[in-house]
């Protein structure tokens, strides 16, 4: 979501992912990838609720500003929010798929 409202307050920046980023990430899914199911699930639901309140102050106006990925492709900020719905339905089938495996094992 903030390459999204970078995108709202730079002239065409890069939004892929640094280095530092990249670490920052990675360490947040190494130091949860042991939480149980409910954590996790209450996680999604703190992130997605933070998405919706974030998407709600960008201005209509700036969905069709440009950044670029760092191949140079483009991306507006309406092809970010576009992704992170996406990313955001990913995770959500893989809670459901996680809950169907458990509920056979038991």
């Amino acid at each position: 979501m903030g390459k999204a409202v970078l995108i709202t307050q730079e002239v065409n920046p890069e939004i892929t992912r640094n280095d530092v980023e990249n670490d920052v990430r990675i360490n947040a899914v190494t130091d949860h990838s042991g939480d149980d199911l409910p954590t996790l699930i209450h996680e999604l639901y703190r992130v997605n609720n933070s998405v919706v309140a974030t998407v709600g102050t960008i201005n209509p106006s700036d969905l069709t500003l440009l950044g670029h990925r760092g191949d140079g492709n483009p991306m507006t900020v309406a092809d970010v929010l576009q992704y992170l719905a996406g990313h955001v339905e990913l995770h959500a089938r893989q809670i459901k798929d996680s809950l169907t495996l458990i509920r056979k094992k038991h």
